[in-house]
């Protein structure tokens, strides 16, 4: 725990120092989603009109297929096969992005232990979330806003989302799940 924390780092400028030669940064958290931007970027250049990437976990629309209808993204079905959905959107030129506990984990004396840590402990968040999926323009803010929303938890991670405009998220709690939709 000692290692964690934005204390470790100094900016001045453009120029970001780390403090402590254990220090580092990871950047995973963004990463598929500002690739998928980036891809976007150079289809649209290509003159491309309608295409999906999918990142695994992060879904990019490019408009709207051929046919002038909706894409369907499916949301995963939690700690189920891969091709079991709980909910089917309708989406034209958004991003689709999940985080969950259901994916990258283990069980030991009945405690999941998951990839998404609480900085303040180490331990996997434990709020009674499996999942959050984020809508919104950019994939990197929909990869950056499932991490932060999940991490806040159901009520403050709602919040957060109704204080911004055209990002949205669907919410599954419990291992049989609800869905709660964001703004």
């Amino acid at each position: 725990m000692k290692k964690v924390g934005y204390q470790n780092l100094k900016l001045e400028d453009d120029t970001l120092t780390f403090l402590s030669p254990d220090s580092s940064i990871d950047l995973g958290a963004i990463a598929k989603g500002y690739i998928a931007d980036r891809m976007k970027d150079y289809l649209l250049e290509k003159g491309v009109k309608s295409a999906v990437i999918n990142l695994g976990g992060n879904v990019l629309c490019v408009g709207k297929k051929p046919d002038g209808s909706p894409f369907k993204i499916g949301l995963q079905k939690p700690y189920a096969d891969r091709n079991e959905t709980i909910e089917t959107l309708n989406i034209e030129d958004m991003s689709v992005v999940s985080s969950g506990v259901y994916e990258r984990h283990f069980e030991k004396d009945g405690v999941n232990y998951h990839h998404i840590l609480n900085p303040r402990d180490g331990f996997p968040y434990e709020n009674g979330l499996v999942s959050v999926t984020i809508l919104s323009k950019l994939s990197v803010d929909g990869d950056a806003l499932s991490t932060t929303c999940f991490s806040m938890g159901l009520e403050k991670g709602m919040e957060l989302l109704n204080s911004m405009d055209d990002v949205y998220g669907v919410y599954y709690r419990g291992w049989q799940g609800t869905l709660h939709g964001g703004r």
